[in-house]
């Protein structure tokens, strides 16, 4: 379960003024307004070989108020420290079993098999680590211009100068590594923005997996499947064969799947045209005689 302090996910509700007084009071100070806008509370360094943002500060934070990212050593939440300590507590007893299943073994003239020296038992890893908490908290791109762009709560550090990139440059770099990067932000901002916590679906066979409330709560409802249209065409076909597989896929983890055909503008070099983007969802399921007889 996730932690009482934990702030519920996007959107964030935004008051909305009932008179037309209010209305033109609240665009007039908008407008007045000269107060510059608040710098990013946490930073990252973008790490192109591995295609995500290595959060420097506020980890836990981030994932407690709103599901962004995960821990490197982790499925997503970063508790390696706290399990690996856990583990050591259970496991002091099984590893005094083995010692002496071991040492009978070698009195007895029994073959002992070797154990693998790349393996190392929990107590071994917090000596080796000094008891600290060696897990990085990473951000995948999407996430990452989510929280720089839309919220403007992250700043990304170019690893080679050391300079924060502005939302331009992270636009134009994070489509150069990633070239599908702009069709599936603009599903990534979709969902993001209807509720939904999107995380990356790829060991399910899908781009993203939706969940409604977040990791901590209860498992992904959706499988969600990006696929571009340029000129209202298919950048690849797509056979039956390839939507039974992905289909069979979603319904073995219990997930509906969605094909979310995105219509992809002529121009993509600028994030200033995400609102030429379009998206159409269409929600396919197995139809089975014996349940669905509506």
């Amino acid at each position: 379960m996730a932690p009482k302090s934990a702030m519920p996910p996007l959107p964030v509700k935004v008051y909305s003024s009932a008179t037309l007084y209010d209305r033109l009071i609240q665009l007039f100070l908008q407008i007045c307004s000269v107060k510059p806008s608040p710098k990013p509370c946490y930073s990252g360094i973008f790490m192109e070989f591995g295609k995500f943002i290595w959060v420097q500060n506020g980890q836990s934070q981030l994932y407690t108020q709103g599901f962004f990212g995960k821990g490197d050593l982790s499925r997503s939440e970063p508790t390696w420290l706290k399990r690996t300590v856990e583990q050591n507590k259970n496991s002091l007893e099984e590893i005094t079993v083995e010692r002496r299943r071991k040492r009978r073994q070698k009195n007895s003239g029994d073959e002992v098999v070797a154990d693998n020296v790349d393996t190392l038992t929990s107590a071994e890893l917090l000596d080796a680590t000094c008891h600290k908490d060696v897990e990085h908290f990473q951000l995948d791109l999407y996430e990452a211009f989510f929280l720089s762009y839309a919220l403007n709560a992250l700043s990304i550090i170019d690893p080679g100068n050391q300079s924060p990139l502005s939302i331009a440059d992270c636009w134009s770099t994070f489509c150069k590594s990633n070239p599908a990067f702009h069709s599936h932000y603009v599903v990534y901002h979709f969902y993001r923005s209807l509720g939904w916590v999107p995380k990356t679906g790829s060991k399910f066979g899908v781009d993203f997996v939706l969940y409604q409330s977040g990791p901590s709560f209860r498992h992904a409802d959706y499988g969600v499947v990006v696929i571009p249209l340029v000129n209202n065409k298919l950048e690849e076909p797509k056979s039956w064969d390839w939507l039974l597989r992905i289909n069979r896929t979603c319904a073995q983890v219990k997930k509906t799947l969605i094909l979310c055909y995105v219509t992809v503008p002529d121009d993509t070099s600028s994030f200033s045209n995400l609102d030429d983007y379009g998206i159409r969802q269409v929600i396919y399921k197995r139809w089975s005689p014996q349940k669905n007889r509506e």
